[in-house]
């Protein structure tokens, strides 16, 4: 990889060896992902549970102008969950969670065909990301990537119109008074 290894529209080598490792290379991180998304084609399958969309956020609405290849964000859950207080622990958890039986169905209805390009999100890309990726796999896709980190790594580091956010080490503090 190039020595910058961040996503910028005009960062064209870098942009052509990320094209050039996958499918195959099996996980983006965000930068990774969103390059896929932005410059090759892969529409994100976000699996959470609406719940879980609900409490924490969404992938972005709407493309910024950079945004060339037309890819989608589709939200399929992989399971059916609310959150709920729980009280030996005195916070919210996601509770009754059951598995989502039409999962495959509902991928097929969206993505007909097994060549989709797609990259497979839950929260955090760990263990419902690679449930969902064993399950398309078996089910014969061939152009899955996981991402890495999942939502919560795209959101702090692309804010809802996929700008980036001021990254570890380069923060600004603005003051204003209303006043």
């Amino acid at each position: 990889m190039t020595t910058r290894a961040l996503y910028y529209p005009d960062e064209t080598e870098y942009i052509a060896e990320v094209g050039a490792s996958y499918p195959d290379k099996g996980i983006a991180n965000w930068e990774e992902g969103r390059c896929l998304f932005t410059e090759f084609g892969y529409n994100i399958l976000d699996i959470r549970c609406q719940a879980e969309i609900d409490q924490i956020g969404n992938f972005p609405r709407e493309y910024p102008s950079d945004h060339r290849s037309g890819a989608r964000f589709v939200e399929v859950p992989l399971i059916f969950a609310n959150y709920r207080y729980n009280s030996e622990l005195n916070k919210k958890m996601m509770m009754n969670q059951e598995s989502n039986k039409e999962f495959l169905d509902q991928v097929a209805k969206v993505f007909p065909d097994k060549n989709e390009k797609i990259i497979v999100a839950c929260s955090d890309g760990r263990n419902r990301a690679i449930q969902a990726l064993e399950a398309l796999d078996e089910a014969g896709y061939v152009n899955i990537v996981g991402l890495r980190g999942g939502y919560n790594m795209w959101n702090r580091t692309w804010d809802a119109k996929m700008r980036r956010r001021n990254l570890p080490g380069n923060f600004q503090e603005e003051w204003q008074h209303g006043a």
